[in-house]
This record gives structure tokens, sequence and C-alpha cells, in this order.
């Protein structure tokens, strides 16, 4: 009898482990994730956000590729020269996309929590890295809305006003790296 409950035991144990395999594969079929180019704005060295490129896996979903998006330009830019945008220990707690094309982006983390100390131009910078990168590749978004830790923020680091959904402004941006 001990036999033969072992001998089912391990039948299933080893029919277990090939399911994850085939599920996480079917996931990405199912999701219609594809890799695709993004644009990301960062910083540049005249001190204007600058476009870069990057491939991302993503679902074809925008809703579900929206949070993809912003978790990969909370990672940093690639050129190792150019300086983050936000904090190293910032997270995206969630992103939302609404039927009237306002995106809701929740960030949260340690150093936005207690108080980030950086000045009115970083700020800026990052506030709008978020805006451009998101109203570049979703043109379903019109506006951005950042909320901290769930909530409405009126700055991330005292200089910026947050009280209302941001639009794209242009001259923020390097006309020759958009």
């Amino acid at each position: 009898m001990r036999r033969v409950v072992l001998g089912i035991a391990l039948l299933l144990l080893v029919g277990s482990c090939k399911k994850p395999t085939r599920l996480m594969s079917n996931l990405a079929v199912a999701n219609k994730v594809s890799v695709r180019s993004v644009r990301l704005y960062f910083q540049g060295p005249d001190m204007l956000l600058a476009a870069e490129t990057r491939n991302v896996s993503l679902p074809e979903n925008p809703a579900g590729a929206l949070s993809v998006v912003v978790r990969e330009l909370l990672k940093g830019s690639a050129n190792s020269t150019v300086a983050r945008s936000f904090p190293a220990d910032t997270v995206l707690r969630a992103a939302y996309l609404l039927p009237d094309g306002t995106v809701f982006v929740d960030l949260g983390g340690p150093t936005l929590t207690q108080g980030w100390g950086t000045g009115s131009h970083e700020e800026l910078m990052a506030v709008y890295s978020v805006v451009w990168t998101v109203t570049a590749n979703f043109t379903e978004a019109k506006r951005v809305r950042l909320l901290l830790n769930g909530e409405p923020a009126e700055t991330l680091a005292g200089h910026v006003a947050l009280d209302r959904p941001l639009r794209a402004a242009e001259w923020v941006v390097d006309p020759r790296r958009r």
C-alpha cells in the first residue's frame, strides 16, 4: 500500500513539474505579448528631455502595457552618463488608463514618501519624463495625473504642482531628440 501511495505521489509531482512551462508560454500567446520599441524620456545634456528608444516585451492591451513602460522608465537610462530621473528606490504602485484619456500613475518608495530633496529643475524633468513617456507611447493617453502612495499629490519634491492632470509640454523636450 505504501508503494502505491508513493508511486501516485511521484506521478503527481512529475506531472505537475511540466505544467508551469506550458502555462507560461500559453500566457504570452494569450496576452499577445511581443517585443516592441518604446520611447522613454530622460534629461539630456542640454537640460531638456530627450527620447531613448528601447525594445520591451509588451502585451497588446494598452492597459497592460502601460505599467510595463513606466517601470522601464523608472529603471533609468541605458546610458550610464545620464542621471536617473527618479530616486533609485522609486516604485510604480499602479498605472490606470481611463476612457477619457487620463492616465493615473501611482508612485511610491521611501525617498518620495519621506520627502525628496531635489531641485526644481530635476523635479520638473522627472514629472515630465513620465508625462512624455506615457503620451508618446499610448495614443489613447491625453494627460497624466501623478499620485503618491495611492493619494493625490500636491508635489513630489516641493516645486512642481501636481494638483491636476498634465499634458505633454513641448518646451521641456529637445526638438531634435523627440
